[in-house]
């Protein structure tokens, strides 16, 4: 388990990511919390806390975060110029408590937009970390100089995160009607949050 901060030259697209990082945060209940990017020692840390997630959720990932052989390749070929992600850690065992992960084209058509996937352990959700990071990464994508941060959450599983996005100023955009499955075929809409970014954090 892992709870320094990686090497500049550890994953490509490093350098330009890594200057904010690590920082403190102070959860709800006092605990202390790192945010930092994953690294590639993480990778138990990550099936472990991956492995806590309800199936349900876990279900509408992208990867299988809780296959060893997957999650092992994941890491290695990691390149933050497209995926960056984000773990917020406990100061004292180095638990990964909750993530975020950044999804940035290469295409220059659509460079301009990121897209974030979030899960929080359904242990410390009271403890708003989900907030944090939401917060974390759209001042990350501002630094980039990304214009539009997209989130998407799965109606009746993800309201809660859908809560919290929009009270931090993201804007329904869209329903894709029975667009997937759950684990039992039900069909389920898909809704689209975006936040259109101002170029000066001061505008936040």
């Amino acid at each position: 388990m892992s709870s320094g901060s990686p090497a500049p030259s550890e994953f490509k697209g490093a350098q330009k990511m890594m200057k904010d990082y690590p920082k403190t945060i102070v959860a709800k209940d006092g605990t202390l919390v790192r945010l930092r990017p994953v690294v590639k020692a993480d990778e138990e840390a990550l099936r472990k806390f991956f492995a806590q997630i309800p199936e349900e959720e876990q279900w509408f990932l992208r990867e299988n975060m809780t296959d060893q052989e997957f999650l092992r390749k994941w890491l290695n070929k990691m390149d933050y110029d497209q995926v960056f992600p984000i773990v917020a850690v406990k100061e004292d065992d180095g638990a990964i408590l909750a993530s975020i992960t950044l999804y940035r084209s290469a295409s220059p058509a659509i460079r301009h937009v990121v897209h974030l996937r979030i899960m929080v352990h359904p242990e410390y959700r009271s403890l708003r970390l989900g907030s944090w990071l939401i917060l974390d990464s759209v001042k990350l994508s501002m630094d980039l100089g990304v214009e539009k941060v997209i989130a998407e959450f799965v109606a009746g599983v993800e309201d809660a995160a859908g809560a919290a996005a929009a009270k931090l100023d993201f804007q329904q955009e869209g329903v894709l009607r029975e667009y997937v499955k759950d684990r039992q075929g039900k069909y389920r809409d898909l809704i689209i949050m975006v936040r259109n970014l101002h170029k000066d954090w001061s505008d936040f």
